[in-house]
């Protein structure tokens, strides 16, 4: 029957065997970064995302916070507590979330880069984006193994709020790591301090450019803002700076790593117009019986003819 094209046999698709990929061997090498969606608290509270950073040489889990979504600030200030407690890594292993990767296919430019992406390059840290959950297994079974046990454990501590979450996940995550961490193949820490230029309030902002008028202004949210400084206008009019915004929406300007002063100039609202008793009490007009548009389509001979009702 399949020789005569009675019969098509049916085609099984291969299934792509996932090489198994040995852990890094120094303590900081690698970090694997995901965020979990899950009711963590079951019903006191709604769904949240739980941010993990593991450690790929040891699994151990290195910083953890509960946070309303998956942001980029979200990622931002488990970032900055997890580089203060254990300083820089070398590199991240992500997905290909929108906060880790464009995935935009109309880019203007080839060198399109996230914020989060653009703040690891200024500490000299490399981003890896996975194509796929199995090659950030690790960091993908402890999200599975924490919803089964970490559930429990707040649950059994009364734990009804995420505020209480976040504060018993620094006792939990000293017991996790006891249990399910692993020695690293080598001794050496390939963490990084902090160096006093690293400025972590100021490196995870948001950045955006603007141009400076000849009175030395920009437009920003609307607002105008002015330049306060004593150096003459022509040598500033035309120059393009860098607006850094924070989470709690307030902006530093930059000039070549130099913050400027300035000024907000917020454009007063214009003032209603006065209405007078005829706009108000305005009577609705209502056409005759012999308007135009009454007679519409009622043609003899191509002139109009007058309908009455």
């Amino acid at each position: 029957m399949i020789k005569e094209g009675l019969h098509e046999p049916i085609t099984r698709l291969e299934e792509k065997i996932h090489q198994m990929r040995a852990r890094k061997k120094h303590h900081g090498e690698l970090v694997q970064v995901d965020g979990s969606y899950h009711a963590w608290l079951e019903d006191c509270a709604e769904k949240a995302c739980l941010l993990l950073f593991i450690d790929d040489a040891t699994s151990e889990i290195l910083a953890a916070q509960f946070v309303p979504h998956e942001t980029y600030f979200a990622y931002a200030g488990l970032c900055k507590r997890y580089f203060h407690q254990h300083g820089l890594p070398e590199a991240f292993y992500a997905d290909s979330f929108s906060v880790f990767r464009v995935n935009h296919t109309n880019v203007t430019t080839t060198e399109a880069l996230t914020m989060f992406e653009r703040s690891l390059n200024e500490l000299g840290i490399e981003l890896i984006c996975a194509s796929s959950p199995q090659a950030k297994g690790r960091v993908e079974r402890a999200n599975q193994t924490l919803q089964d046990r970490l559930v429990k454990e707040m649950r059994l501590a009364g734990i009804c709020n995420y505020q209480e979450a976040n504060a018993f996940l620094d006792d939990y995550l000293d017991t996790y790591n006891q249990k399910f961490a692993v020695c690293p193949a080598s001794p050496v820490d390939s963490h990084e301090p902090l160096r006093p230029e690293n400025n972590l309030d100021l490196i995870f902002t948001k950045r955006y450019t603007r141009k400076f008028s000849n009175h030395l202004e920009f437009l920003y949210m609307r607002v105008t803002h002015q330049i306060q400084t004593d150096r003459p206008a022509y040598a500033l009019k035309g120059r393009e700076v860098t607006i850094c915004e924070n989470e709690d929406g307030k902006i530093t300007v930059l000039l070549n790593q130099m913050q400027l002063d300035f000024r907000r100039f917020f454009r007063r609202p214009k003032q209603n117009a006065v209405a007078t008793a005829k706009d108000i009490e305005r009577l609705s007009y209502k056409p005759s019986s012999y308007h135009t548009w009454r007679n519409y389509g009622h043609r003899i001979s191509g002139k109009s003819i007058l309908v009455t009702d």
